[in-house]
Formats: C-alpha cells, sequence, structure tokens
C-alpha cells in the first residue's frame, strides 16, 4: 500500500469510529465495527492502529485540530480581543452542541499521558488555549481588560466556564422544562451568558455595552 493509500484509510478509520462514536457511543465503538463500517479487514486496522485506546487518542488529536480550525482560526483576523473572545467563545458552544460525542470524548475523558506524546502532538493539543491566552495578553496590552487580569489564569476560567455551559446544554440540563430553573430561549441564554463571563473581564463596562459602544 501506497503512503498516500495508508494516510488515506488512517484517515477513513478515524471518521468512521467519529461516526460510530456519535451513533453508538464509545461502549459501540469497536474494532470490528469500525473494520465492518469501511468493509475491510480488522487486520488492516491494527496495522494502523493497535487498539480502541489508540483510536480515542488520535480522535483526541484530529478533535483538538478542529477546535483550532473551526474555532480559533476563523475568529483571528477579528480587530476587537472582545469581540474575538465573544465570537470564540459562541463557536465553542456551537462545536460542542453540533460535535456532542467527540466534545466529551475531548473534554470528559481521562487526561492524556503527557510523557509519552511527542513534541509535535503536545504542540498540537495546546494550539487552541495558546491563541486564547495570546489573545487575553492582547487585551491587557491593549488596556481592553480591567487591572490585574492574568492571561493564564483568566483563561483557564473562561474555559471553566464554557466548559460548564456545554456540559449542562449536552446533558439537557438547560430546558423550558426544567422544574426549576426552566429557560425558554436557549439561544438568547447563550448569548447573555457569554456577555457575562467576558463582561468579568472588562475594564470599567459591562460586555453588552461594551459590544453596543465597539459597534457604533
Amino acid at each position: 500500500m501506497s503512503r498516500k493509500n495508508r494516510a488515506e484509510l488512517r484517515q477513513s478509520i478515524i471518521d468512521a469510529s467519529l461516526e460510530l462514536g456519535a451513533e453508538s457511543g464509545e461502549e459501540g465503538l469497536t474494532m470490528r465495527g469500525i473494520a465492518s463500517r469501511l468493509n475491510v479487514s480488522a487486520t488492516a486496522l491494527y496495522q494502523h492502529f493497535d487498539s480502541k485506546a489508540a483510536i480515542l487518542r488520535e480522535i483526541r488529536l484530529y478533535g483538538t485540530d478542529l477546535l483550532s480550525s473551526d474555532i480559533m482560526d476563523p475568529c483571528a483576523p477579528i480587530e476587537s480581543p472582545r469581540e474575538r473572545l465573544r465570537a470564540m467563545a459562541l463557536r465553542y458552544i456551537d462545536f460542542a452542541r453540533r460535535r456532542p460525542w467527540l466534545y466529551t470524548v475531548l473534554m470528559q475523558s481521562e487526561r492524556l499521558d503527557w510523557t509519552r506524546m511527542e513534541p509535535e502532538e503536545i504542540e498540537r493539543m495546546l494550539r487552541p488555549l495558546t491563541s486564547l491566552r495570546s489573545w487575553l495578553r492582547e487585551g491587557v496590552e491593549k488596556g481592553v481588560w480591567r487591572d490585574g487580569i492574568d492571561p493564564e489564569v483568566a483563561s483557564f476560567r473562561l474555559w471553566a466556564g464554557l466548559h460548564g455551559l456545554c456540559a449542562l446544554l449536552l446533558n439537557g440540563r438547560i430546558d423550558e422544562n426544567h422544574p426549576a430553573f426552566p429557560i425558554n430561549n436557549q439561544a438568547e441564554f447563550v448569548e447573555q451568558f457569554v456577555d457575562g463571563i467576558i463582561g468579568t473581564l472588562i475594564c470599567g463596562s459591562a460586555a453588552p455595552a461594551a459590544r453596543v459602544e465597539a459597534a457604533s
């Protein structure tokens, strides 16, 4: 098999695994099922991945690349650090809702063993966080954020807030029929939530007001 064909089959294995995972969850993701989906032998699979765990590891690397290409990269050209951060947050939430199983694998699986990863793999895994921290530092340098903002800590707090919201959305806890906290308009709630998180960073104003000022 040529190098090109091997690369294509490897990507096909990842794509089939994503499909099966989305349909049946991790328990339904088996080497035999992947091989059947691709109409190849199990032997062909094992030439690329020695176990389901190896496939899940590759899925996490692939998913992290998508976080960069689908979320961070489209937002990078936005000039305002504040508006860039808001666009990123909304895209992040949309990503989780469109790809719930992949998001769960990325954010709710056991932490990867960094000591067994290649430097290039570590760089891939950290790329979205590196971009976020650089945007926060830019905001500090431009005086966008309030005094005392630490980009390292702020990046984690921002992710923790967004991840918490995504987890609640994916498990159905944010719903118009919730007995204690019914949410009739999810889209409006999500935007208000994002504005609230970013509002904790902004110097001297709430996020919605700042957005109106930036747009005028």
